[in-house]
């Protein structure tokens, strides 16, 4: 069952029998927020930012 859920990008939350999954893009864009954890606004624009260009978007930068 582990490595059903992995296949459908999910994350079992126990090796035998998960009763659970989160999905293994949260706990990416999590990561990528806690990387960047020091300043509330600057850390989420900053993981967002992060989050979508490892998945191949082009993020523009844009001061108004």
């Amino acid at each position: 069952l582990p490595q059903v859920l992995l296949h459908h990008g999910l994350f079992p939350t126990a090796p035998s029998q998960p009763r659970m999954a989160v999905s293994v893009d949260l706990l990416s864009f999590y990561r990528a927020l806690f990387e960047r954890s020091c300043d509330a606004i600057n850390a989420l624009a900053s993981a967002l930012k992060n989050h979508y260009s490892r998945r191949g978007f082009q993020v523009t930068d844009t001061q108004v």
